[in-house]
């Protein structure tokens, strides 16, 4: 689907006249422009677009063959008389590389320079190494040399194989004459040699005197391979294409003129049937194009350039040149990047540079694209079918003998406008509907007013239509002398003429150009062959003046190709470029890599790379969706009217796609427009989610629903919309791609989680106040959504029951409408529902509809019709699992079905909800509050289990339950309710399980009170070290000497006894503390000295940490052992975990661990003295109440001076490599492997999370200022 289109023609005067050879440095580039130009007596060094004329560097008579060595930097030269020569064209120095004493009649290298072959005069094959070391020589005249590759045939199917009858065997034997003469001496004796583009193997065109013209074919050793068939009226000229696969031999055959393509072996494999007869234009000359893609044939005074794709070989171009400019040499250009350069020597002196790129003719607005195929432009509209090349929907033919040259396509409001420019310069106008894009009406033939013998063949081929304000010009440039000129022409229909209005001179070749699309001002966006630089020019045509000029964008490569648009309310003009390297940028944003192709589609770009397509959305420039496609796809075209995108396969094959993104682009303009029909039916057919015709604008089809159900006359549509509904945006979710964040406005009551019930009652709402019978199945449709099951039973019931109609179509209607709903509900579910209306006729109805066996449901509705009404629907809902209706309609039996109520209400454990059913009938409800209670208690819960006792008039399980619970203030008061006189019993059978709980200050108050001795209360705070709380009791309670009595012999006593057992407890706390800081930094110490003793080489790893290392270690285990290695156990059990976890963290020495022991050891220990500084300033306080000042202060003293003494180790303990948590993650990827950083996060993963960070130390003013030193 691709053709050929000229991407810049160079036209040179170069002075040489009669060249015969044009040699090119492979490795030259921008810098290095340098051509060497060989005729038959001289080498000529050529600078192309300079000033300097030709300079000679060697004179060398009777040349016949001339190759560029690039890796010695030499020209070698081959003459008549059998000479090689090396010439240097910086020194100029010519050397002799070897010669041949019978004469040269032509001279190959190799395409690696490693191997040149020589056609002697006396025809023979003589091929050397760079060197010139001979390696094999063959005679071309030894017709029965045998070829090594020679294939076998064993004549199957042929006469010699078949029985002969009375002729008998020998008649097997005798030849058969073909009845061809050939008279070799009247054929050209030329010989051509070509390599194959891999170097393994060359072809040698000669004339046989047995065959007459043919070829073999040599390996690079010089062995004789094959030797091709006989075939008739073969041409001098050959051609290896370079890909491998075809040896090209133009053939003259009765019927037809062709190019006949021959495998390695010689086999004659197929054709190409040429437009012109070779007896009249022979071809002189065949050239492949480096990258195998193009075939050029040279006849007289024409240049045929041909393509292939899908078996079929197109015409894409022919340059008709005049007898004055005759053709002496021709050579496709072997450069990167240069493989579709030809160049072209005239014997008058004349030098044309023609560079050609595939590219697309189409009109994505209708689908349409174009194909050149000599006179025929094959047309085909991917709108209505996808069509596979080479065939088409439609053929436009010139009616000259013209052929097509380029084209180019506009459309102009509702009219597609088409130019064909033809080989002979003539401009060939055509018309057509956007509508039906393949229907063209030629319009008229406009002739160039200059002579056709002054243009050279393609110069007008750059086409571009180009508007200026209400005008339409052609636009088309060409380079002479390293000038290009931009000319503008008019289309002048009446006098059938093309007339240059206007030319801008541009210094430099232009690579790529593009308008800009806008009318006013007249602009146009350029880069040149030299620069990368993408230039805006703005020009005025009627007044041929140029307006400014300026640098619009730079790059560092040159621009493939290169497209405008226009965003939607904006002046500015944005280009989109692809460079050469694949790079694809919109002005200089740099968008993508690795692209292959790109197309405009609506408002999104499209472009592929190497498997998969993409989509950038103009608006923002921002990449929204991508999909796979099959590796080497690439775009044809996008028909933005049906979504359709078309992309060709690697092979050669179409395949068409409706991306999401672009159907959604449609969907939304049609959802616009309110035509939710159309867009209903393509959501239908891309298989798209139907909530995006919601989702779309919310707000909007709320507010149009009226327009949405008059559009969708379908009532079956409207069931698949209700069906489709789901609980989610689509535009922020499956198709977001479509959608900018925070674009979408909702109604004031609407929210996402309650949509489908929002929408379904809005939809319901209006399709019930409609009289149409098509909304009565999404009505249900509808219900169903919303799990009102019951309401789309009444309803097909209430139609059933309020038919009056003679002929019974409102009893068909239900029942319709009752199997759509068993359609949406399955019929288990549909029938339990029924039941529960307690309405036996709606259940028959849907049983009966329903496929069920009667012996399933008669049997258990007459059983159920036997029961009093309120058992009736107590047993249903049972049935049914409604437990709670179940339990209010059995409640409503009264007493006589207490019992199966009670039992009901144990089965189900509803204890709560009967209690509210039973609240009136007292006996019942304590029966339930017995049972509740019984219930709690065996759960545990014994707090609400005694009030539940006590509302049921069980006091002693009530005292008993509360009780269990220590709610001593509870049991009290049930004790007195029980026996007044018990209370004090009770009351002091409660102090010692308090003081078990701690509730030391509990226990005190029920001692002090009930237990009549106001000293064994105060063992009560003694054993809670509530010294505060006692002081504050005696006090109050007692005078005189017994208050003395029990301060001194009792309180203080046991206070300064506490007070030893705190202050050595801290000093224990601050020694072992000192300890293991101590222990901790030695060992860190020691691991430091190992790790760097590893690093130099002077140790090895220890072999317990050694498994880090290997292939099968999981980097991101949260356990490490040494131990855990050697054993199989898992630790699964949480104690078994915690009992290994204390193995591993011990204070052994040598533990690999040690020091993760000690950081939790100093954690725990931290923590445990910052919670004591409350309970340290209550007892220092109570000391100093007691007048002892002195052990106040040197207990608050010990603890202050440890709590400082672990705020400055902080930092010693928790170094940096502990806190950062996902280090390991950041040092574990990538090449820099950090194997001390793995093992570090490895060890500190048997920490608690927590302690990996310091303590959060919550620190009180807990100080006494009269106890301060």
């Amino acid at each position: 689907m691709r053709n050929l289109k000229l991407k810049y023609n160079q036209q040179y005067t170069q002075g040489i006249a009669q060249a015969k050879y044009l040699l090119i440095n492979p490795n030259s580039g921008k810098s290095d422009d340098n051509r060497f130009v060989v005729t038959d007596d001289k080498l000529f060094l050529y600078k192309p677009g300079s000033t300097e004329p030709p300079k000679v560097l060697a004179e060398v008579p009777d040349i016949v063959a001339a190759e560029y060595l690039a890796l010695e930097n030499e020209i070698c030269l081959a003459t008549t008389v059998g000479e090689v020569l090396l010439v240097n064209p910086d020194s100029l120095l010519v050397n002799e590389g070897t010669f041949c004493d019978v004469g040269i009649e032509c001279m190959s290298w190799s395409p690696d320079q490693e191997v040149v072959v020589f056609v002697t005069k006396h025809h023979n094959v003589v091929v050397m190494t760079c060197t010139y070391d001979p390696l094999a020589e063959h005679s071309l005249s030894d017709e029965n040399a045998e070829a090594e590759g020679e294939f076998v045939n064993v004549g199957w199917g042929k006469k010699e194989t078949q029985f002969h009858g009375s002729e008998g065997k020998q008649a097997a034997k005798q030849k058969l004459d073909d009845g061809t003469k050939v008279n070799v001496e009247e054929l050209p004796q030329d010989i051509h040699v070509d390599w194959r583009a891999d170097g393994a193997y060359f072809v040698v065109s000669y004339v046989s005197s047995a065959k007459g013209r043919t070829f073999k074919v040599f390996d690079k050793e010089g062995k004789l391979q094959y030797v091709a068939e006989k075939q008739p009226s073969l041409s001098p000229a050959v051609s290896w294409r370079p890909s491998g696969n075809w040896i090209a031999v133009p053939q003259r055959l009765p019927n037809k003129s062709c190019i006949a393509l021959f495998e390695k072996n010689g086999l004659r494999h197929r054709e190409l049937v040429l437009p012109f007869d070779l007896q009249n234009e022979p071809v002189e000359s065949i050239k492949w194009s480096s990258d195998s893609e193009i075939l050029c044939l040279k006849t007289q005074h024409k240049l045929y350039l041909y393509t292939i794709g899908n078996y079929h070989w197109y015409l894409k171009q022919v340059l008709e040149f005049s007898p004055e400019n005759q053709i002496n040499y021709l050579i496709w250009d072997n450069r990167i990047g240069e493989e579709k350069t030809l160049h072209l020597l005239f014997e008058n002196g004349k030098y044309l540079v023609y560079k050609w790129h595939w590219s697309i003719d189409r009109f994505n607005r209708s689908g349409l694209v174009c194909v050149v195929d000599g006179k025929r432009l094959l047309l085909t509209d991917f709108s209505k079918a996808v069509i596979p090349p080479p065939m088409c929907s439609q053929e436009l033919l010139l009616e000259n003998e013209a052929f097509i040259a380029a084209i180019c396509l506009q459309g102009v409001q509702e009219d597609l406008q088409l130019c064909i420019y033809d080989s002979k310069h003539n401009i060939h106008l055509f018309k057509a509907k956007v509508t039906a894009p393949t229907k063209f009406t030629k319009l008229g033939v406009l002739k160039s007013l200059e002579s056709s013998d002054s243009l050279q063949p393609l110069q007008y081929a750059n086409l571009q239509w180009f508007e200026s304000f209400e005008d339409t010009y052609l636009l088309a440039y060409n380079t002479q002398d390293n000038v290009t000129a931009l000319k503008f022409f008019s289309l002048d229909l009446t006098q059938n003429c093309l007339k240059a209005v206007s030319t801008v001179n541009i210094a430099g070749t232009i690579y790529t150009l593009a308008p800009s699309g806008r009318e006013q001002p007249c602009e146009l966006f350029y880069q040149l062959m030299d620069d990368c630089r993408l230039m805006q020019l703005v020009f005025d045509v009627d007044s041929n003046r140029e307006t400014s000029r300026r640098l619009h964008a730079e790059f560092e490569n040159l621009i493939e190709q290169l497209e405008t648009f226009i965003r939607p309310l904006e002046a500015e003009t944005f280009t989109i470029a692809l460079t050469i390297n694949q790079v694809l940028f919109i002005n200089t944003q740099r968008s993508a890599q690795d692209v292959t192709s790109f197309c405009m589609a609506g408002n999104y770009l499209t472009f592929t790379k190497l498997a998969s397509l993409h989509f950038l959305r103009l608006s923002d420039l921002c990449l929204v969706n991508e999909r796979r496609l099959e590796r080497g796809s690439k775009l044809i075209t996008t028909v933005s009217q049906s979504a359709r995108t078309v992309l060709q396969m690697p092979r050669g094959n179409l395949e068409a796609i409706c991306p999401r993104v672009l159907s959604l682009e449609l969907v939304g303009a049609l959802l616009e427009s309110q035509k939710y029909c159309l867009a209903f039916d393509m959501l239908r057919k891309q298989r798209i989610n139907l909530n995006i015709l919601c989702d779309h604008n919310m707000c909007d089809f709320v507010n149009r629903l009226d327009v949405f159900l008059q559009e969708i006359q379908n009532p079956n549509w409207l069931n698949l919309f209700l069906s489709d509904l789901q609980n989610e945006d689509f535009t922020k979710t499956m198709y977001s791609s479509n959608y900018k964040e925070n674009s979408q406005t909702y109604p004031e009551d609407f929210k996402i989680a309650n949509k489908i019930l929002y929408l379904c009652k809005a939809l319901c709402a209006r399709m019930e106040q409609s009289s149409e019978k098509r909304y009565r199945l999404p009505i249900l449709t509808a219900y169903v959504k919303m799990g009102e099951l019951e309401k789309a039973l009444e309803l097909i019931w209430q139609d059933k029951r309020n038919d009056n109609n003679t002929d019974g179509s409102g009893t068909a209607a239900a029942e319709d409408a009752l199997k759509y709903l068993l359609y949406l509900v399955d019929v288990n579910e549909l029938y339990n529902v029924a039941l529960g209306t307690y309405d036996f006729g709606l259940v028959l109805f849907v049983a009966q509809k329903s496929q069920k066996d009667p012996k399933e449901y008669l049997a258990f509705l007459n059983e159920l019709k036997s029961y009093e009404l309120n058992y009736r629907k107590f047993k249903i809902d049972e049935h049914l699992k409604r437990f709670a209706k179940a339990l209010k309609h059995i409640a409503n039996c009264g007493k006589e079905k207490f019992d199966e109520a009670l039992a009901f209400i144990k089965i189900h454990e509803y204890y709560a909800q009967a209690l509210r059913a039973y609240r009136e009938d007292e006996d019942c409800y304590r029966e339930i509050c017995l049972a509740f209670a019984d219930y709690l208690r065996g759960k545990g819960k014994f707090e609400n289990a005694s009030i539940l006792y006590e509302r049921g008039h069980n006091m002693q399980q009530a005292l008993l339950s509360a009780k269990h619970v220590l709610d001593w203030q509870r049991v009290l008061m049930l004790a007195k309710k029980i026996d007044p006189e018990s209370v004090a019993t009770v009351a002091n059978s409660l102090i010692s399980p308090l003081q078990e709980q701690g509730k030391h200050l509990e226990a005190f108050e029920l001692a002090k009170k009930y237990s009549n001795n106001f000293t064994s209360a105060l063992e009560c705070l003694f054993a809670g070290k509530l010294f505060l709380t006692a002081i504050y009791e005696i006090n109050v309670n007692e005078d005189g000497d017994q208050k003395e009595e029990l301060l001194q012999n009792l309180l203080i006593p046991k206070l300064l006894a506490y007070h030893e057992i705190l202050s050595n407890n801290l000093t224990a706390d601050q020694a072992e503390f000192i300890k293991h800081k101590a222990r901790l930094l030695e060992v860190r110490i020691e691991r430091s000295k190992q790790a760097q003793n590893l690093l130099d080489g002077n140790d090895q790893m220890d072999i317990d940490e050694c498994d880090l290392l290997s292939d099968t270690t999981s980097l991101r285990s949260s356990r490490y052992t040494a131990s855990s290695r050697g054993t199989g156990k898992t630790f699964r059990s949480s104690k078994n975990r915690r009992k290994h976890e204390r193995k591993l963290l011990s204070f052994k020495p040598g533990n690999p661990f040690e020091d993760i022991a000690y950081i939790s050891a100093l954690y725990t220990q931290i923590t445990k003295c910052f919670n004591q500084q409350q309970h340290i300033h209550d007892t220092c306080k109570a000391l100093v109440l007691c007048n002892k000042e002195n052990e106040a202060t040197d207990l608050q003293q010990q603890l202050k001076v440890l709590l400082r003494l672990m705020q400055d180790s902080l930092d010693d303990i928790w170094i940096p490599e502990m806190l950062s948590v996902t280090a390991a993650q950041q040092f574990l990827q990538g090449p820099n492997f950090d194997y001390t950083q793995l093992q570090n996060e490895q060890r500190y993963a048997m920490l608690d999370p927590i302690k990996r960070f310091k303590p959060q130390l919550n620190i009180i003013d807990w100080e006494h200022e009269i106890l301060q030193l």
